[in-house]
Parts: structure tokens; sequence; C-alpha cells
């Protein structure tokens, strides 16, 4: 019985958000989906924006089969991950949030809801932190 009430409570916390594996970004960073069209990168010490960019980039990519061209958007800025214990994540959607905003190319936010980027500028900060030994 005893057996039975353990093995019933592990199936019971695998449906928990963020309980299960996270899909693993080219950088290392785990992603997971929050709700709908929302998914959250996890950081980990020592993250720069470019990073979330770079998972987020990857994900869209490789998981969502999104086209090189569609805008990848900040719907929650740096904060404590949903997800998983962890203390800096940032949720990103393929949909606007309402509150786009234009972005010229310089420093990117992880901030600032609505900034967004192309998948394929995205997932170029891989190839460029790679390049640069990150």
């Amino acid at each position: 019985m005893r057996r039975t009430f353990i093995a019933f409570g592990a199936a019971c916390l695998g449906l928990l958000p963020g309980s299960g594996s996270a899909w693993t970004a080219w950088n290392s960073l785990p992603v997971n989906p929050v709700r709908d069209a929302v998914f959250e990168v996890v950081g980990q010490s020592g993250s720069a924006n470019v990073d979330y960019w770079c998972a987020a980039g990857d994900y869209a990519r490789r998981v969502l089969e999104a086209p090189l061209g569609q805008r990848i958007y900040i719907v929650r800025g740096r904060a404590e991950a949903e997800t998983m214990a962890r203390k800096s994540a940032v949720q990103f959607s393929l949909v606007a949030p309402g509150q786009a905003v234009d972005k010229q190319i310089g420093l990117l936010s992880v901030t600032q809801v609505g900034e967004n980027i192309s998948a394929a500028m995205a997932f170029d900060y891989c190839l460029t932190n790679k390049s640069l030994g990150g």
C-alpha cells in the first residue's frame, strides 16, 4: 500500500509545471513552456542578456519550428522563474503582448515587455557567443 501511495505521489508531481525535464537550448539554458504560446528561458549564474535571447531563438526554431523571420517577444521581463526553482528567467512568446517595442540594433534588454527581434537574429547570438568562447 505504501509503495502504491509513493508511486501515485510521484506521478502527480510529474504533472506539476516545471517538475518535468526542461528542453535544453544550445547554450545549455533550460527552456520550459509556461502556458499557451508562452515559454520561459531559465538563466544560470552569469547568464547575460544575449544568452536568454539565444535560448529563445533556439527554442523558437527547433521546438516551435518558427520561420527565421518570426518575431520573438518578451512577455515578462527578468524575474524569478515560474517553471523551476531559479531566481532569474525571462518569458517569451511568438505572439506580441500588445505593446511591441520598435527595436533598433544595439543592446538587448531582457526586462522590457514587448521588446522583440527575429528568430534568426536571436539564434545568431548563440553563434556569436560560441565564437567568443561563451
